[in-house]
């Protein structure tokens, strides 16, 4: 394949019957022909687009599932030489922690049961949610009537009545 013959008759077509038959059509062609071939490359540039778009994401999740998948084997070979230790060695599987232990020490706060705190402006009682906003955030808003709670006047409000 010559590339330099190829690109002489492209230029001979586009110099010798495109140009002629452009410059014979009316004003309202030649501008619906402009239009039409600016819509075609942006056609053609939308369609590149989407395309190698799409085969980025068919590599990527590929890659994805192949991660998972070696993963899960990895895991799953990981707990079965585990429990086969345990089975050969005797020693029982240690136990996870509960969470009581962890609950227990969030409910006092200070010193003070944090269950039956109430809001001063509206005397709603404060859910678990609002204590756990202000022991993590340091802020909280009252969900009944919207007054915000900061935590360092918070814990003088509760020496105060305690």
């Amino acid at each position: 394949m010559d590339w330099r013959n190829i690109v002489e008759n492209i230029y001979l077509w586009y110099n010798n019957e495109f140009i002629e038959w452009y410059l014979v059509q009316p004003i309202y062609g030649q501008i619906l022909t402009i239009i039409g071939i600016i819509a075609l490359l942006a056609l053609a540039v939308t369609l590149i687009y989407y395309i190698i778009k799409g085969i980025a994401y068919l590599i990527f999740y590929t890659l994805k599932g192949f991660y998972y998948l070696l993963k899960g084997i990895g895991l799953g070979i990981f707990k079965l030489c585990e429990g086969f230790y345990y089975l050969v060695s005797g020693e029982s599987k240690p136990k996870k922690q509960t969470e009581n232990n962890n609950v227990h020490i969030e409910n006092q706060f200070n010193g003070i049961n944090t269950n039956i705190l109430f809001c001063n402006e509206c005397g709603k009682r404060f859910s678990e949610k609002m204590m756990e906003k202000i022991l993590s955030n340091r802020n909280v808003f009252c969900v009944n009537c919207g007054k915000e709670f900061n935590l360092i006047e918070f814990q003088k409000l509760l020496t105060l009545t305690h």
